[in-house]
């Protein structure tokens, strides 16, 4: 499957970045923290009530860097509203995006419809929260499943981003008429091919569980949560190597490894490893290069596991062989 080109960087990550780098959202969460709470707090996909009033404010004051991310979301193609929505019934996917039956457009009308939402709770400004509702509408009353290879990670990438636009809306706009509608498109097409998880590819898995998390808090839904909590915590930890894993990194969670000669072929001939390094099996596709960072609801890897530097990935993993399907 195509990365997203980098010059086409979705703004709305880049103001969500701002968002975190200010309240000081770390990667600390314990694994034994991860459990979702009694009851989750709305809109709290990606970011919560008390970050966006906090950006919003910050905006509102001209600050940097809040102003000039701002200022980059709504130049981006994402803000249009004028933009058409490009619904299917079946969105087909295919390694090296061939085919690319609807994806691409799938994918950017999510991101659209995210960056609609956060444009509107900035600005106040009504005719942004009608063109996200717009977007998702169209799709909730269309889409009834993925297919071809890449069918997971599609679901994974397009199922992680819809959420954080209807939470918004949902929580903090109110006026959504089909919003049960949109619920059930997420429960019924994207919820059943992400929630298991995938043994292959740890990438993927971790996408998956991404989309899973927030698909859950979206629908109120605890025990998927939990149940993705649980699947990320197994994936992350034999994804991030680090020194207290011992000589070598922890085995993958499923597919049958469990000898040093298996894990080492697994990952491609790599027999050295780096704390912070995450590794991936040849046959995965890489997550977009302009993914933004996990949700605040959902799981995030033990702060052991978070290089407190930037690692030599490249020389201290070993070295990468073989292709990637992208």
């Amino acid at each position: 499957m195509r990365r997203f080109p980098r010059r086409t960087a979705l703004a709305a990550g880049t103001l969500v970045l701002a968002v975190l780098a200010t309240v000081g959202v770390r990667f600390t969460a314990d694994a034994s923290t991860a459990a979702a709470p009694a009851a989750f707090s709305h809109p709290g996909v990606l970011v919560s009530r008390a970050q966006l009033d906090f950006v919003k404010g910050r905006v509102a004051a001209g600050a940097q860097p809040w102003l000039a991310a701002y200022d980059q979301m709504r130049a981006s193609r994402y803000a249009s509203l004028t933009r058409t929505p490009k619904p299917r019934a079946t969105v087909e996917c295919g390694s090296y995006s061939n085919p690319n039956n609807g994806c691409t457009d799938e994918r950017e009308d999510a991101i659209a419809a995210y960056t609609d939402a956060l444009t509107w709770y900035i600005t106040g400004d009504a005719a942004y929260a009608k063109k996200s509702i717009e977007l998702m509408d169209a799709w909730s009353a269309t889409i009834r499943n993925h297919t071809n290879s890449n069918a997971p990670l599609q679901t994974a990438w397009a199922g992680s981003v819809w959420p954080r636009a209807a939470e918004i809306i949902k929580h903090a706009y109110g006026t959504w008429p089909n919003q049960a509608r949109f619920a059930t498109m997420l429960r019924d097409v994207y919820l059943p091919v992400v929630i298991p998880g995938i043994h292959s590819n740890g990438n993927w898995e971790l996408s998956m569980m991404e989309a899973a998390t927030g698909i859950s808090v979206f629908l109120d839904d605890r025990s998927s949560y939990d149940r993705a909590i649980a699947r990320f915590k197994l994936r992350a930890a034999s994804y991030i190597y680090i020194a207290a894993d011992g000589a070598q990194p922890k085995y993958p969670p499923a597919g049958g490894i469990d000898t040093r000669a298996e894990l080492i072929s697994y990952w491609q001939g790599q027999a050295r490893s780096s704390t912070g390094c995450p590794r991936r099996p040849a046959a995965t596709s890489p997550t977009p290069a302009t993914a933004s960072p996990p949700s605040r609801t959902s799981p995030r890897p033990p702060a052991s596991r978070v290089a407190t530097s930037t690692p030599n990935c490249r020389t201290g993993c070993g070295t990468r062989s073989g292709s990637t399907r992208n």
